[in-house]
C-alpha cells in the first residue's frame, strides 16, 4: 500500500533531460530557484526582468518554484507553485514556461500591500482585526543559497 505521507520537494535522478525556456509575463523583477537533492532552495537566476526569456537545461525530475526578487512572493510557474519540466522528445526547440502572477485574493493582497509598507515590528502598533494581525505576523522566512553559477539577468 502507498503512503499518503506528502513526499518532501527535492531533485530526484539527473537521468532525462529536459530543454526549457522561462518567460516573465509579469510586470516586476523574478527569482528562479531550483531545488536540490537535498530539499534546499538554490536561486539559480536572481532578477530576471518583466518579458526576458531564461533558457536552461535541466532534468525531469528537478523542481523549480520562482518568487519576487523583492518580496519572494510566490510566482506561478506553468499555472502552479512548483514546476516538473516534461522529458526532451527530440523536439527543435525549448518548452516555453511562462511565469506569472498567481491570483489572488482581495485578503491576500492586502496582506502583501501592507507587509510592504509596514515593517514587521511595528505590525502590532496597527489598528485592525486580530485575525488580521496574526496573518500579517506570520511570515515564512525562506532559506535559499545562491548557485556558485548564479546569474543577474541585466538590461542592456
Amino acid at each position: 500500500m502507498p503512503s499518503l505521507q506528502p513526499q518532501p520537494l527535492k531533485s530526484l535522478h539527473h537521468d532525462l533531460p529536459a530543454y526549457i525556456t522561462f518567460v516573465n509575463r509579469t510586470n516586476i523583477f523574478i527569482d528562479v530557484v531550483w531545488v536540490d537533492y537535498r530539499g534546499q532552495f538554490v536561486r539559480y537566476y536572481k532578477k530576471l526582468p518583466p518579458g526576458e526569456r531564461l533558457p536552461l537545461n535541466t532534468f525531469v525530475t528537478h523542481p523549480w518554484i520562482a518568487w519576487a526578487s523583492d518580496t519572494q512572493n510566490r510566482i506561478n510557474v506553468d499555472k502552479s507553485y512548483v514546476f516538473y519540466p516534461q522529458p526532451w522528445q527530440g523536439e527543435q526547440r525549448r518548452t516555453i514556461i511562462y511565469l506569472d502572477l498567481p491570483l489572488l485574493s482581495l485578503l491576500d493582497i492586502c496582506i502583501q500591500k501592507v507587509r510592504s509598507l509596514v515593517k514587521p515590528e511595528h505590525i502590532e502598533e496597527l489598528e485592525i482585526p486580530r485575525e488580521l494581525f496574526w496573518k500579517l505576523k506570520e511570515r515564512k522566512e525562506v532559506r535559499v543559497e545562491d548557485s556558485p553559477h548564479i546569474t543577474e539577468l541585466r538590461q542592456h
